[in-house]
Order: structure tokens, then sequence, then C-alpha cells
């Protein structure tokens, strides 16, 4: 994985000043709203699986007289799409969230201490992968991979399921990505290593923000 060191400044600035890399688009309004009910859910995840938060919010089972509602609500946003972006923001959660963070929250411990060590990095679509060159052989090694290959596969079900939370704002795999890795990113500790983003619209986000500056010519996507 090619990374880059968060330098102290750098990395603090992250944490003290809440830098965040936020993805825009340049599309239908309520796209816009959506991305930022994503980077919410996101951000309330990322908290919690981190320890920041000791809770995390579930969406309760919709009772018959709440899913009469719930049509009637549908019909009405048909009408008003403004009341679709009302609506869309009453999605917190789900059971399925809440299990696949509790799984990340209880394996945390042991991927902070790889990241700590500089075995372990955050790449720019939300993974975790291997750094080059980490001086990791044998048991260790696989004990790491093994480590990686749990969390990833937990990370990927939860993006999943967050895009099956927003399905109805055609929220894509790809974008959800794109928001965990920035919040991970955010919560990164000094010395660790990140991927930062690939050359587009999001790095030139990055290189804008008080992070990419700080970095300076030492950001590369």
């Amino acid at each position: 994985m090619r990374t880059k060191t968060l330098a102290l400044l750098a990395a603090v600035s992250i944490v003290a000043a809440g830098c965040v890399i936020r993805t825009h688009h340049t599309i239908e309004a309520h796209v816009t709203i959506d991305i930022r009910q994503v980077d919410e859910q996101a951000e309330n995840i990322v908290d919690y699986v981190t320890g920041e938060k000791d809770t995390l919010p579930v969406a309760a089972e919709a009772k018959p007289e709440e899913k009469k509602t719930s049509l009637l609500r549908r019909i009405w946003n048909d009408l008003s799409p403004i009341q679709v972006a009302y609506a869309a923001e009453l999605k917190e959660s789900s059971p399925k969230i809440k299990e696949l963070a509790d799984q990340m929250r209880a394996r945390f411990p042991e991927v902070q201490a790889l990241k700590a060590k500089g075995f372990v990095g955050e790449t720019n679509r939300g993974y975790l992968d291997l750094v080059d060159g980490a001086d990791l052989k044998g048991d260790d090694k696989n004990a790491a991979q093994r480590l990686i290959a749990a969390e990833n596969a937990d990370r990927k079900a939860l993006y999943r399921e967050v895009v099956e939370l927003n399905k109805d704002q055609n929220v894509t795999l790809s974008v959800v990505e794109r928001v965990f890795a920035d919040k991970w990113l955010k919560q990164a500790k000094p010395g660790e290593k990140a991927q930062l983003p690939p050359a587009g619209e999001a790095f030139d986000a990055f290189k804008k923000s008080d992070l990419g500056k700080k970095l300076g010519d030492a950001a590369k996507p």
C-alpha cells in the first residue's frame, strides 16, 4: 500500500481542529444532503468503534401503524423533494450496523496496536492494509493478515449496510467508502500511516483542507 506518514503537527491538527475531507458533488441538491447524512452516520460509527462514544443509535422496527404512515409519507415525498430530504435525515442506523460496529470495537485495540507500530495503515477506500516494508515475519505476519482480513470483511459489510440504509437516495458503495476513509483519517494518531485520496475531486478538496495545507508538497495522491 502506498502510504504517507502523518507528521505530528498534521495528525494533531486532524484531532484537535477536526479537519474533515468532504466529498462535494455538483449534482442535484438532494444528493448533497444524502452525502451529509452518510457523513453523519459514518462519524457516529467511527466514534463508537474507536471508543469516542459509548452508544450507537439503532433504528427501531416500525410498528404497523408507522409502516402505514411511511407509505403515505412516501407518496407525499414523491410530490415534495424537500420532504424526501427531511425524511432521509431521520435515518440513523440499523441492528446489523450495530452488530458489525460491536465486532470492530472489540477488535480496535489490536488494530490500533499494529497501527502504532507502523505495520498497518488506512487506505483511501476505507480499509486496512499492511504497510510496505513492515518488519513482520512468520506467525506475526500471519496474525496481522488475519486481523486485517477480519476487519476489512466487517468494514465492507458495514459499508454495504450503510448503502442499504440510504438506498432510496442512490448512495453508492464507493461514496460510502470515501466518506469512511475520511473518518478513519480524521481519528489517526501521530506517526500512523494513511493513504491520501486519489487524484481528482477528493484530492483537490484535501489539498485545500487545513491538513492538506500543512503537508504542502508532501501531500500526493
